[in-house]
């Protein structure tokens, strides 16, 4: 599926700078919330009720036919509009009636690896011709084997109500324009893409891409606004039947009611979010302290269209409007206008590189920093997440504001055990990434206060090169006999840590290991002759380790160790 290369075009030539002053002056003056720009004149526009789409087919040079109309029609009216009842609750039913056929010189080519968009404006401008008009817009197939699409808004008026404007087609300009391959079989695609015929009609509705910025178009160089795998308007890896999208979106069409939004306020809030479908808030709003920037938290669960979603929980995405910072607009557009419709920016935080992270969707215990708030997810059941919005207090890092653990985080820094994990800034400390092999020789050799002990390079191990940061540490760690290295020879010092290795790592650091006891059968999924057996026992009799579950008590030993809890497992050892 070619998803990525889909074009959102809003129609920016044909806006129509508003002849009334007050609507210049007060763009967020129709939105209760004060969140949306021009919310009637342009997100809820056709957002409401029945939206009918003239579906039409054009022939272009080159290609055979290969799609039936009236099959197309009852396809459309049987995929796309369950699909946005669903998304909407019911409150938005898009409808798709027979227009006819056309024939267009538009020359689409055999191979689609070009890096420039498709356009067809032939068949655009032979559908607004035939066309007897009366519909909300124009859906365009053209008949090739193409996957891809576009979308055109129409011209709007940011005024109400819609004085010298019109809703329906072909005034409006407002048509979608899809290759064969997304509402028919055509080899060598597995089957109709309606998830970019959605794609487009969200397009069609006013709502922008949702992308991170950090992950570029290999052909282009550009920024590839595909990179979101949560959403259907973005979400390159998906094929097939569509994906819902975020609460933002779904507010902005009026299909999240004002009283389910709650605009978080002072320095800390608990509250409950409801999982989409149940009855309760269905979106959180974070402020920034700046005008046209702000957070959104919506939940999302593997269930109906959702459920092929990499991952359930609280989505976190930042909405940018602020002018020549999100979007540039003409300079002789009104200068209290911010960016809006398809203009504003929004993007998953943290932005993630590659089309497939999530690690802006949170379950339990995950925090991620909005502004200068911390987000954390502190429960959930089937209807609903627990969400902890605190101001932050960043101390030594600003990753870990929020994290259950940072006291110990805090401690061991103080104590020059850490320097961070991104030097030489050195402001992470990144919590949820895993202890290796070398990282654990430095903590271990800074939390014994040995690090001014550290010698010249011996080439104790052949995998632990001499100019590597970690060397030293490594090397001492074998010298104090806590470590030997693997029965090969090497350390592996990019191995990462498991919960029984750490035990015996602890042990042998600040314990005497010859004091060890027999084993107890302490941890139901920790055998008698386990390596690490006394090592965990140990740790659990010293406090340092409840283990990782009490119901029976287990200890995991095969788990690896993040960075946040090797914090407290230090802290704990040390009594700091």
């Amino acid at each position: 599926m070619r998803l990525r290369k889909s074009v959102c075009l809003a129609m920016i030539a044909a806006l129509l700078v508003p002849s009334a002053p007050a609507a210049a002056d007060h763009p967020y003056g129709a939105d209760p919330l004060g969140l949306v720009p021009f919310i009637d004149t342009t997100q809820q526009v056709y957002s409401t009720g029945t939206d009918v789409w003239e579906v039409w087919t054009c022939q272009v040079p080159g290609w055979t036919p290969v799609v039936s109309l009236a099959q197309v029609v009852d396809d459309l009216n049987t995929e796309i509009s369950p699909y946005f009842r669903w998304l909407s609750g019911g409150r938005y039913a898009p409808t798709f009636v027979t227009g006819g056929a056309v024939q267009g010189a538009d020359e689409i080519p055999t191979e689609f690896d070009s890096p420039e968009p498709l356009f067809a404006p032939d068949c655009q401008q032979a559908v607004s011709q035939a066309s007897g008009g009366g519909s909300n817009g124009a859906l365009i197939v053209v008949d090739a084997g193409f996957d891809e699409g576009y979308a055109l808004s129409g011209g709007i008026c940011p005024e109400a109500p819609f004085t010298g404007c019109t809703t329906t087609y072909p005034s409006n300009g407002r048509s979608i324009v899809v290759g064969a391959a997304t509402v028919a079989t055509v080899d060598p695609f597995p089957g109709p893409q309606w998830i970019t015929v959605a794609h487009e009609v969200g397009h069609a509705l006013n709502w922008p891409h949702s992308y991170g910025g950090l992950t570029f178009d290999s052909a282009t160089g550009l920024v590839d606004r595909y990179d979101n795998p949560m959403d259907v308007m973005s979400g390159a890896i998906h094929a097939g039947d569509p994906i819902g999208t975020i609460a933002y979106y779904r507010y902005a069409a009026g299909w999240i009611d004002p009283d389910d939004v709650i605009v978080h306020s002072g320095e800390l809030g608990i509250y409950d979010l409801a999982v989409t479908g149940n009855p309760g808030p269905q979106m959180i709003v974070i402020p920034s302290d700046e005008p046209g920037r702000f957070f959104t938290l919506g939940t999302r669960r593997r269930s109906s269209y959702d459920a092929d979603l990499p991952r359930s929980g609280v989505e976190v995405y930042e909405i940018d409007q602020r002018r020549d910072i999100a979007c540039a607009l003409p300079a002789d557009w009104p200068e209290t206008w911010p960016c809006f419709a398809t203009l504003q920016r929004v993007k998953q935080t943290p932005a993630i590189e590659g089309l497939a992270g999530t690690e802006h969707v949170l379950s339990i215990d995950d925090a991620v920093v909005a502004g200068r708030f911390t987000v954390t997810v502190v429960g959930a059941d089937v209807d609903s997440f627990s969400v902890r919005v605190s101001e932050n207090d960043s101390g030594t890092f600003i990753d870990d504001d929020g994290n259950p653990f940072e006291p110990d985080i805090e401690k061991i820094a103080d104590a020059a055990i850490t320097k961070g994990c991104n030097p030489p800034v050195n402001d992470r400390f990144c919590p949820a990434g895993v202890v290796t092999r070398a990282e654990m020789a430095a903590f271990l050799i800074r939390a014994m206060n040995l690090e001014n002990s550290v010698g010249p390079h011996q080439g104790l191990f052949p995998d632990v090169a001499a100019g590597a940061w970690y060397a030293p540490y490594v090397e001492l760690l074998f010298g104090l006999g806590v470590t030997t290295g693997y029965t090969d020879g090497t350390y592996r010092p990019d191995a990462t840590v498991t919960r029984a290795e750490m035990a015996a790592f602890l042990v042998r650091a600040f314990d005497d290991p010859t004091s060890l006891g027999s084993p107890r059968g302490l941890f139901a999924d920790v055998p008698d002759g386990a390596w690490y057996v006394r090592e965990a026992e140990r740790l659990y009799d010293l406090g340092i380790t409840l283990g990782c579950s009490s119901q029976p008590l287990s200890y995991c030993p095969n788990d690896t160790v993040k960075r946040d809890q090797m914090a407290a497992f230090l802290a704990r050892a040390l009594g700091l």
